[in-house]
């Protein structure tokens, strides 16, 4: 890291000492003096760095020469600003006197410091020589960004013991078994977990899945809260212990469940939020509100956390053996296309055996291999110095030999990413922005800054110190982790450098600390200006958006910052900030932007998100004329941009852009930009004519994923273009690949949406409100087409007019998995001429006022839901042979349900009835669903009573929820037949309650047999 601060510092050192300011302001010759001691220092560093990690005295020699490197490059960051205020004043003026005393005076200061640092180096017997960096760009371009599918090796009888004890009959009689797997770190203990909860057999076997990574924070709080986000899929809002405790029992009642706590750590003196028998037996109290066969699969390093969690004998695994690490490793050593060579192969399978069978031993020394292709390099690594370093075990050494082959930019940008807390997820274009924002990657010729960030993320992932890698298909972002002993790593780097403050360590920053990010602090934890005593603070990162409001007053105000991401409801004081790249800010109170944030002429990223009364942008944004990426999101309200946008030639995202009829807000301004990621257009209704949506030139810029043409936000429209000639005009590049169209009002869709020549790569396609359009394109062929959403529009008959599709060689929607059809009243079918293999991928159907609507043969659809629906409608529904789960909602059109309507629904496990405010019954077949494990029959207030007979076919049925049913007064006998039935709930039906109530009721005879029965009269 040390290598990488000292590069940027003499990068911009170098061409002040050029400049005529230097002289001008009488310090050209500090100048060069500095750098000659830089140079000094440079040509030991390479050795300095390798080192460090058995001489602390010269790691504390390294950290001083950082925090030196930081002051200068505050020092030198500053100068063009201020030099640019002052240039004009003559050097008589008394404030350019002074401005050149003190510069003098920190010059001067930063010299001598660094002059004792550099006199300090003959201290360490430190070698001369600098490692040759012209190939770093070049040996980037080399990796390949495909993210491959992680291979795994010699777990094959591990995870079959694992399955076999997750399904054995016993387990069934078991309210929670607690399997914990033990085993030290970087051996696989997460993997072979995932390989377990991957499995189908697995899956089958319970209702519910949860994966909690519990690290080294073993609370109530935080886990309960990851249980109720695993479950529910979102975000959960600030709750009490309490609260928190109530809601996961209510998720988890009466559930067979598969909980993973992964990556468990004891209590200890370093440890202070780890694992107690005390924890451990609160928490167990909440989660054993599961049914029988409910089980916990707990990883962890330390086998006396699977003393204190374990209900049976714990699973250790054993190290890989010799042969399986080879395979991991020439994995990534020669490729998965390459030969062995020969040559190679012997010195490889010794340098395997330092691996101590670990398989993240094998991949990182893989991925150090894979840039060295001669035997006399491979000998090198076999006898390097860092296999003899004391108090290191095997992994660890190897990890630290793969991160001594990074280039210094590699090393920077890996260190950094200490800042992060253990086992989050990341995404990787946040962390290249942070990068950016930080000054630790910069445009290379023929490469953008961006592309250079692609390429070092790509190569820390290739090197194994990235992993967990997924990538969304609609979002286009790529999420990934890193390992807790890489992490580790990267925080004996680092040190105090970079902190994640959390509860318990809210003390540890100090003046050393440059970057900070912090998160899950009550704001009452803070006090005042926290984090002054930092000497050069780059980063103050807020990590979640629906955290506590950060208060102003905590902000330095300092020169030093360089990323600033914060919530708050008022606008910080931005106007001494002025090395800021990088700007968050989120859940500001405000209509307006202050017109001072125009003044951060430095700024690279800029960020509003959640803003919800923003309504303006400041007029004079452009002054930021280093501005790249303006990313707005969750900002409704705003209705006015600034003008001119063409002139942020640099611009590579802009999230929203808004068309008025006014000079310098038209499309036209779009046609120099080189745009990428998300851009979504409103105010269409603005255009002025077919030049100028030319003119934005969509269909020249081929880094857009995203495109959203909106014709609202068009105020009282008086253009006399017609819509469908802007958005023929406004044909976007064939590489996108997400598109939304709201509010179109021409009634034909453009030759590029009929002809699918710009829309052939689209993975998701939202057409609404387009209500004067009688047909869709032909959509049908879209052949990467994963989602549809089409509302709306009063016309529509049919989602594809197409009829040439004959279900072998031209199939309907080969590759849909998603389709949201909405208030289309005249929609009748999905095609218009339907085939046997239409749909071949489809699984989620939802279906929102569409009441004309049949459903052809669908049998691969699981997941339906339709609301306001006909008794014609339900009909079609038993076309639907694999549904998998069903809900019904709002409807006063259904009295009953036809007949046969579930005859073929062999799979259906859940089915949940909702406002359907005429039902009176429920049909006789439904007790032959023997999949069905979960019906819920909510608010159908004239429901009388449920069917008589056949209740032993429900053999699977365990959840059986009725609410605000009045007219129901019984349960049917049968109901003593449902074996399987763990839970059952009465809410809202008086009559039905009384019956049941417990030894007294009439129906209570029925019900005994259930182990949770619960009723809530409110």
């Amino acid at each position: 890291m040390a290598e990488a601060l000292l590069g940027i510092v003499l990068d911009n050192l170098i061409p002040f000492v050029q400049s005529e300011f230097a002289a001008f302001f009488g310090i050209k010759e500090k100048a060069e003096e500095l750098s000659r001691t830089l140079q000094l220092i440079k040509v030991v560093l390479d050795d300095a760095e390798e080192k460090q990690w058995s001489n602390r005295p010269l790691k504390v020699w390294l950290q001083q020469l950082k925090d030196a490197m930081y002051v200068m490059d505050d020092i030198l960051d500053q100068l063009p600003t201020e030099s640019s205020q002052l240039g004009c004043l003559s050097s008589l003026n008394p404030k350019n006197v002074m401005h050149r005393r003190e510069l003098g005076h920190k010059l001067n200061e930063i010299i001598g410091r660094l002059d004792r640092i550099a006199q300090a180096r003959t201290n360490f017997d430190l070698r001369q020589g600098v490692r040759e960096s012209p190939s770093e760009v070049v040996e980037w371009r080399q990796t390949s960004s495909t993210i491959a599918v992680p291979q795994v090796y010699g777990r094959d009888e591990d995870k079959g013991r694992v399955v076999e004890f997750l399904l054995s009959p016993s387990r069934s009689s078991e309210f929670l078994s607690v399997y914990p797997i033990v085993g030290f770190g970087g051996l696989g203990k997460t993997t072979l977990v995932q390989l377990v909860y991957n499995d189908p057999e697995v899956g089958n076997n319970f209702d519910l899945k949860i994966w909690v990574c519990v690290s080294e924070n073993f609370t109530m709080e935080s886990i309960l809260c990851s249980i109720v986000e695993a479950i529910t899929n979102a975000k959960s809002e600030r709750m009490t212990l309490d609260v928190m405790e109530k809601k996961v029992k209510e998720l988890l009642r009466s559930k067979k469940y598969l909980l993973v706590l992964d990556d468990v750590w004891k209590r200890s003196r370093e440890m202070e939020l780890g694992l107690t028998q005390d924890k451990w037996d609160k928490l167990r109290s909440v989660l054993s509100c599961g049914s029988k066969g409910s089980s916990i699969l707990v990883s962890t390093r330390d086998k006396h956390v699977a003393t204190i969690m374990g209900t049976c004998q714990a699973h250790h695994l054993d190290r890989l053996s010799d042969d399986d690490c080879w395979s991991l490793f020439k994995l990534r050593a020669f490729g998965a296309e390459k030969e062995e060579r020969e040559e190679l192969v012997a010195i490889g399978k010794e340098i395997v055996k330092k691996c101590g069978g670990s398989p993240l031993a094998a991949l990182a020394l893989g991925g150090v291999m894979q840039s060295r292709s001669t035997e006399k390099e491979w000998v090198e690594v076999q006898k390097s110095e860092v296999w003899s370093l004391p108090d290191e075990n095997d992994i660890m050494r190897v990890l630290r030999l793969s991160y001594s082959c990074l280039t210094p930019t590699l090393k920077h940008c890996f260190a950094f990413c200490a800042i992060f807390p253990k086992d989050m997820e990341m995404v990787k274009q946040e962390l290249i922005y942070l990068w950016m924002g930080n000054g630790f990657i910069s445009s290379r010729p023929n490469l953008e800054v961006e592309e250079v960030g692609n390429m070092v993320w790509n190569e820390l992932y290739q090197k194994s110190f990235f992993q967990d890698v997924r990538a969304d298909d609609f979002s286009g972002k790529i999420y990934f982790k890193m390992h807790d002993l890489v992490h580790d790593l990267a925080q004996s780097i680092s040190e105090q450098e970079c902190i994640c403050l959390e509860k318990q360590n809210l003390n540890d920053s100090s003046r050393n600390s440059h970057h900070i990010l912090f998160h899950r602090i009550d704001k009452k934890q803070f006090k005042e200006r926290a984090f002054e005593k930092a000497e050069s603070l780059r980063t103050l990162y807020q990590l979640n958006s629906h955290e506590f409001p950060f208060s102003s007053t905590l902000i330095p105000t300092t020169h030093s910052l360089r990323v600033l991401c914060i919530n708050d409801r008022k606008i910080p004081s931005l106007g001494s900030l002025t090395c800021l790249r990088y700007l968050e800010l989120r859940r500001l109170d405000i209509k307006s932007l202050p017109a001072s944030i125009c003044n951060l002429r430095r700024l690279e990223i800029l960020k509003l998100k959640s803003l919800e009364n923003l309504r303006r942008l400041p007029k004079h944004l452009t002054r930021i004329q280093n501005l790249r990426h303006l990313v707005i999101h969750e900002c409704r309200w705003l209705s006015h941009m600034f003008p001119d946008a063409h002139k942020l030639c640099h611009l590579r995202t802009l999230t929203v852009y808004i068309v008025k009829p006014e000079k310098g807000h038209s499309l036209a301004e779009l046609r120099s930009l080189n745009l990428g990621g998300e851009l979504r257009i409103s105010g269409l209704g603005n255009v002025g004519s077919i030049s100028e949506a030319e003119n934005a030139n969509l269909k020249g810029k081929q880094d857009l994923r995203q495109l959203m043409l909106s014709w609202s936000n068009s105020g009282k429209s008086k253009s006399v273009v017609g819509a469908k000639e802007v958005l023929e005009a406004l044909q976007p590049h064939s590489t996108l690949k997400l598109l939304t169209i709201q509010g179109y009002e021409g009634t034909q869709w453009p030759t590029w949406m009929e002809n699918n020549s710009a829309t052939h790569n689209l993975v998701s396609l939202r057409l609404v409100d387009c209500g004067k359009c009688r047909h869709l394109p032909p959509v049908g062929k879209l052949p990467f087409l994963k989602k549809l959403v089409v509302s709306f529009m009063d016309d529509v008959r049919y989602i594809d007019m197409d009829e040439s599709y004959d279900g072998v060689e031209a199939k309907a929607f080969p590759s849909l998995e998603e389709l949201k059809v909405s208030y289309l009243p005249n929609m009748e079918l999905l095609l218009k001429r339907e085939t046997t293999h239409m749909f071949p991928s489809l699984s989620i159907l939802y279906i929102y006022k569409c009441p004309k609507l049949q459903l052809p043969c669908l049998p691969s659809v699981k997941h339906l839901t339709v609301w306001h629906c006909s008794n014609e409608q339900l009909k079609s529904i038993s076309n639907l042979s694999s549904l998998n789960e069903l809900y019904l909602r709002h409807s006063d059109q259904v009295s009953c349900f036809p007949e046969g309507m579930m005859k073929n629904m062999t799979s259906l496990a859940t089915l949940e009835i909702d406002y359907l405010s005429e039902l009176k019954d429920l049909p006789s077949d439904i007790t032959k669903l023997t999949a069905l494990t979960h019906l819920s029959i909510s608010n159908c207030g004239k429901l009388e009573c449920l069917p008589e007979q056949g209740w032993e076919g429900l053999s699977s049925l365990r959840h059986l929820p009725i609410h605000n049913c009045e007219g129901l007064e019984s349960l049917p006998d049968g109901v003593r037949h449902l074996t399987s039935l763990q839970s059952l709930t009465i809410v809202k039906c008086p009559v039905l309650e009384k019956r049941c109530e417990k030894g007294t009721g009439e129906d209570w005879h029925k019900i005994a047999h259930v182990p949770h029965v619960k009723f809530d009269r409110f």
